[in-house]
């Protein structure tokens, strides 16, 4: 009788430590499964990071970059006021009263658009001297022609006159920035009404390109660097620590049309590039 008791108590020991032994063999059989499953879904993910269209929409739902600042400015000497647009005394006197100029504008290029801030110098008679209005450009790359407005100057009074008066404006484009003048051509008939009409004449003056490539022959050093030395009649190109393959500074004159302009890049694209590599430029100056 004490012999089977005795057997009955191994066997439930041994009962006991199977079971114990069992449980624990399916609680690392779970944790195992758990880490497999959760390594099959690292490695799917990192599959989907290299597949091109999930960067897509990654790059579609990430905020948009800006990647380039452009600071433009521009100035019309009295040769191109006189001989280009023959402004006459009464229409001077127009103009300082009701006409702004432009100081500066600022052009911000984001990958989906271009913010355009104007910088601009009031009439005389206004009490407040400078004025900053922001404008916002979305170009259709569908539409070539789309163009923005960002100053107008009225060359002369209305008069009572149907037509359009003459005017310059400074106009944005997708990839450049235009002065163009207009003013009315000659009569070109009668309209519904038996009245005469004229027809309005576009001239540009200017086209600076907003792309670095075709800038190419426009550039030159920035005025505001003092590393420029001069040796004996002659001016010594050196390039400054700063004018690198991100930052440019393009300039032009025309004597001839009265008409000097400047622009500055900075190219955010290009600077990380820099930053890690440290490429510097050689002197390019036309």
């Amino acid at each position: 009788m004490d012999i089977l008791w005795a057997a009955a108590a191994i066997g439930a020991i041994v009962f006991v430590l199977f079971f114990a032994l069992a449980q624990h063999w399916h609680t690392i059989m779970r944790q195992q499964s758990w880490t497999i499953r959760n390594l099959a879904e690292r490695v799917k993910d990192l599959e989907e990071v290299g597949d091109p269209e999930f960067r897509r929409r990654l790059g579609d739902s990430s905020p948009m970059p800006l990647e380039q600042v452009f600071h433009f400015s521009f100035r019309l000497s009295d040769r191109f006021w006189r001989d280009q647009l023959r402004i006459k005394s009464e229409d001077w006197d127009f103009i300082r009263a009701f006409g702004s100029f432009v100081g500066s504008v600022k052009l911000e290029h984001w990958r989906s658009h271009t913010v355009a801030t104007v910088t601009e110098i009031l009439p005389e008679n206004s009490t407040a001297r400078w004025q900053t209005r922001s404008l916002d450009f979305y170009p259709d790359s569908s539409k070539s022609a789309e163009k923005l407005p960002l100053w107008e100057l009225r060359l002369s009074p209305a008069n009572g006159s149907t037509g359009r008066p003459a005017s310059l404006e400074l106009m944005l484009r997708r990839n450049a920035v235009e002065l163009c003048g207009y003013y009315a051509a000659a009569r070109v008939g009668a309209d519904g009404n038996g009245q005469d009409k004229s027809a309005a004449e576009e001239i540009v003056f200017f086209t600076v390109p907003l792309d670095s490539a075709r800038l190419t022959n426009f550039r030159s050093h920035d005025p505001a660097n003092l590393s420029n030395t001069v040796i004996g009649n002659a001016a010594e190109s050196v390039v400054p620590v700063h004018e690198t393959s991100w930052q440019a500074f393009y300039a032009n004159r025309d004597d001839v049309l009265g008409i000097e302009w400047q622009l500055r890049l900075r190219d955010l694209s290009k600077k990380a590039e820099w930053e890690r590599w440290k490429i510097l430029e050689t002197a390019g100056v036309p």
